[in-house]
């Protein structure tokens, strides 16, 4: 995925904390109705999740009927983690710097525990159970 597509204006990047702190799928008429930034009108709105959309970052899972109308349900397509993950991958120059990444985002951890969780991953990647760790 290009970087400019993972690029997020800071609208962008509040709708989307809208998505990620949700427990289920949402509508436009839910965040119009949620009154999140009193300055983002129903056309806003539509604007910024058809931006989203094309961007690859939210996806339809469905359809919800409000009065003589239906909305499309809503879903990010990628977890927060996730999104960062490929952000950063996007900005990097190449796998050798992925390494890097991952020892300057450690060096604020508690190394042991660090350790610990990434020797799991890599069990858990050896083992092919990474798909069931992203969805935990």
């Amino acid at each position: 995925m290009p970087a400019n597509i993972l690029a997020m204006t800071k609208s962008e990047e509040m709708m989307m904390d809208i998505f990620w702190s949700s427990e289920k799928p949402l509508t436009s008429v839910d965040i119009v109705n949620m009154k999140v930034k009193d300055s983002w009108c129903n056309g806003l709105v539509h604007n910024i999740i058809r931006a989203l959309l094309k961007k690859g970052l939210l996806e339809e899972c469905g359809m919800e009927h409000y009065g003589t109308q239906y909305a499309r349900k809503l879903k990010p397509s990628y977890t927060r983690e996730e999104y960062a993950a490929k952000f950063l991958i996007s900005k990097m120059d190449g796998k050798a710097s992925m390494s890097k990444v991952i020892v300057a985002l450690a060096e604020d951890e508690d190394k042991e525990e660090m350790i610990e969780e990434l020797e799991s991953i890599i069990r858990d990647l050896r083992n092919g159970d990474a798909e069931q760790r992203r969805e935990s």
